[in-house]
């Protein structure tokens, strides 16, 4: 059976795409990424700040156009502790059809929220889950990972500049 010929398709909100980026922008509700779906994050030390973007697209169903919808994402740990963890986005949206959709059908929405000045004090599992009207979505798994510097040696093998005899 197709997505279309699914009920749920039609009706239920869905995360389409929730991934990081290095960077992402949303114009005319076309997302455009750099560097997507990486998720991992190995940093010499911990406390280590996150530079880079969230990416979200979500599918809105017909039945929820023209209402009022609450979009939250938040970052959780291993333990799914929130409360600890100081990002959350909260955020409000409405969205109409389309004026080219045939009646009935889903719209999407393309959101991309930059993640610079998010700093994870530890290494570890983190999650960002998304929700739509206190809803979860998707989850998007990162790992923040401490891995020691690497030193590359200032001379070549050999002692430095060889003359040619």
């Amino acid at each position: 059976m197709t997505e279309s010929g699914r009920h749920d398709w039609l009706v239920d909100f869905e995360a389409l795409a929730l991934f990081t980026a290095d960077h992402a922008a949303v114009e005319n509700n076309k997302l455009y990424v750099n560097g997507g779906f990486w998720n991992a994050l190995p940093r010499d030390s911990f406390p280590a700040r996150v530079v880079g973007s969230l990416a979200v697209v979500i599918k809105v169903p017909a039945t929820a156009y023209l209402e009022n919808h609450h979009i939250t994402v938040q970052l959780v740990d291993q333990d799914h502790n929130e409360e600890s963890l100081p990002f959350r986005i909260d955020g409000d949206f409405r969205l109409g059809a389309s004026p080219h959709l045939n009646r009935g059908d889903p719209s999407i929405i393309s959101l991309a929220f930059p993640l610079d000045g998010l700093v994870l004090e530890r290494a570890g599992e983190y999650s960002f889950v998304l929700s739509v009207d206190g809803n979860e979505l998707k989850r998007y798994r990162i790992q923040a990972i401490q891995s020691p510097p690497i030193h590359l040696p200032s001379d070549p093998p050999g002692g430095g500049d060889a003359e040619d005899e």
